[in-house]
């Protein structure tokens, strides 16, 4: 039988807001999630589901209420974005399927709301994607494992904006680089990123992901760990 449930996570990426709450028809799910900080993976069903964005402690006036359509067996991050009193949701889709060796996988999206496009690139080495506007989200590229520091630059410039610290790639994850903050205003631009184990065919036997809940008594949400077998 096919997975129907999804798994959705929150990316907060709206500079100048506080920590957020963030509700699910009705529920508290995440709580204090500071900005340029990713949430644990939920398990959802495949249906409508109500966001609501608190300043956190509050549940009075959200900063951001809205509807998204979650698709059955997907992993999904919802990124807020956008700047006080205008926040989006963005949602990203891990759209990647199964891999059949061990290299890795690199992707950029641009999440900086000055409307500026951007180029990323490996410092002191090639350019991986270029012209990349404002909530673009680029299709994956395939890269070997390794260690890089990546770069942001205007598009066509040489200028460099940004740059990460080093960035682990291990083999058989894919991993979102993203540009965040502000280019004149604080917080200033900087390079995030998030990864996703991809599931591995073998020679053989297809290797099965199995999702486990660990319960909490803290009211905090339940962990969700990918075991990949």
């Amino acid at each position: 039988m096919p997975t129907i449930n999804s798994f959705i996570r929150f990316l907060h990426a709206s500079p100048g807001a506080p920590e957020v709450d963030i509700y699910t028809d009705g529920n508290l799910v995440v709580h204090d999630l500071a900005y340029n900080t990713i949430s644990e993976y939920l398990p959802v069903g495949p249906e409508t589901t109500r966001i609501l964005v608190f300043p956190a402690g509050e549940t009075s006036n959200p900063v951001l209420d809205t509807e998204y359509s979650i698709p059955p067996s997907e992993r999904i991050t919802l990124s807020i974005i956008g700047t006080l009193p205008d926040l989006n949701l963005l949602p990203i889709l891990i759209g990647i399927g199964t891999t059949d060796n061990d290299d890795s996988f690199v992707r950029f999206t641009n999440l900086s709301p000055d409307q500026a496009k951007f180029d990323l690139s490996i410092a002191n080495g090639a350019d991986l994607f270029t012209d990349i506007g404002y909530t673009k989200v680029t299709d994956y590229d395939r890269i070997a494992p390794d260690s890089y520091i990546f770069q942001i630059r205007m598009a066509g410039s040489d200028e460099v904006l940004a740059t990460s610290k080093p960035i682990i790639f291990n083999p058989r994850f894919a991993y979102t680089i993203y540009a965040i903050g502000l280019l004149e205003n604080e917080p200033a631009l900087e390079i995030g990123f998030y990864d996703d184990q991809v599931p591995f065919v073998g020679n053989q036997v297809e290797r099965k992901t199995e999702f486990r809940k660990t319960s909490s008594s803290t009211g905090k949400p339940p962990k969700i760990t990918f075991i990949y077998s």
